[in-house]
């Protein structure tokens, strides 16, 4: 607090009539002086504070502000949670479906979608474990970590498929086909994909018995190949033509395949013809075999052929393919070549002239090459 008492004012106190009079010990001037700096001091603190009232003022709007958007948050999530349970159930499981990964297989994991569905609440898990949809795609894997915890995890998943087609990739890296073969059993009828890589299996056992649903077949390479053996009483090799043929046999309703071939030539094939077979892409390696499809385009015929990729075959059965191609009479719309797989230009517009509307495209040594109507 400012102490303003001075000797004027005392005196005017005592005598009000001689208040102008100067005291000897002080002038009114330098009072006067002195009580501006002191006012010029108070005006500066004054607008310090007004400055911190502003300051507050802002501040506590800003607050309230966050406030209102937090009740407005709590309010909104409110009325979602509410509509949400209003939903009927085919709407929600629609939903739900929409929300898986984009990813052709899925994985059993806590943090992704389905899994992650039936940990919200419990009218969410009820909805979600009753849609077969969300779980018809599934990567497997069989390998020693915690086969018995995966084995009831891949299990509870399947289970969950009801009658619905099922898109499977499996990937088993030890000699634990037995396991395979127990595991998917009970739904080896409803595997409509199969995407199977088999990785150092010393002695190939039966995994599958019955293969009446497949229509689309992944075989990565040629050890899962030879495992296929179940297809048949004898035991099925890569290098061998009639066995590629034979599995086309034992997949009637196949639409896709795609396959790593390394074969050798048979001296003779039965004819064989595939109705259903849409898309095949056979993936060569010309420093095992050069000439892996001589022979087999002579007994195979494909009439509902759309799609076919070849790479990395080196020769190329040109006549062969001809006749095939008359042979089929497919609707065939894509014939692509890739890596090491030797034609000529002249031999590209003959396949152009056999079938309408055919594109034929060339891709090797970094550039592309199309031939077509």
């Amino acid at each position: 607090m400012l102490d303003l008492e001075t000797p004027y004012s005392r005196a005017a106190l005592l005598n009000p009539n001689h208040c102008a009079i100067e005291l000897e010990d002080q002038s009114i001037d330098a009072i006067i002086t002195e009580r501006r700096q002191q006012l010029d001091t108070v005006l500066c603190e004054i607008s310090d504070l007004e400055t911190i009232m502003d300051g507050i003022q802002t501040l506590h709007r800003q607050v309230l502000e966050k406030k209102n958007k937090l009740i407005e948050s709590i309010n909104s999530h409110e009325r979602l949670r509410l509509a949400l349970w209003r939903l009927p159930t085919e709407i929600l499981s629609h939903i739900f479906v929409s929300c898986l990964p984009e990813d052709k297989y899925l994985l059993p994991a806590s943090r992704l979608p389905p899994i992650l569905l039936t940990r919200i609440c419990r009218r969410w898990r009820e909805v979600a474990v009753g849609t077969p949809g969300l779980w018809c795609r599934l990567r497997l894997a069989v390998e020693h970590n915690d086969w018995q915890k995966r084995a009831f995890c891949y299990d509870a998943w399947l289970k969950r498929t009801q009658d619905h087609p099922l898109s499977l990739a499996l990937r088993c890296y030890d000699n634990w086909t037995p396991l395979v073969q127990s595991l998917l059993r009970p739904y080896i009828h409803r595997i409509s994909s199969l995407d199977i890589d088999f990785q150092r299996v010393e002695q190939p056992e039966c995994v599958f018995k019955d293969f009446s649903a497949l229509q689309e077949l992944i075989i990565p390479n040629p050890i899962t190949f030879k495992l296929l053996s179940s297809f048949a009483p004898f035991e099925i090799s890569i290098d061998r033509q009639d066995a590629f043929l034979h599995l086309l046999r034992l997949c009637p309703n196949l639409s896709s395949l795609t396959n790593h071939v390394a074969f050798f030539q048979n001296k003779s094939l039965k004819p064989f013809t595939h109705p259903k077979l849409e898309s095949l892409r056979l993936y060569g390696n010309p420093w095992i075999c050069r000439e892996p499809l001589w022979g087999m385009f002579s007994a195979l015929s494909l009439p509902n052929l759309r799609v076919l990729h070849v790479w990395n075959t080196s020769t190329w059965p040109h006549e062969e393919f001809k006749m095939f191609l008359e042979r089929s009479a497919c609707p065939l719309e894509s014939l692509v070549f890739g890596g090491i797989v030797i034609t000529t230009v002249e031999q590209r517009v003959e396949y152009v002239a056999l079938v309408p509307l055919l594109q034929v495209v060339v891709r090797n040594t970094g550039r592309t090459s199309i031939c077509d109507k």
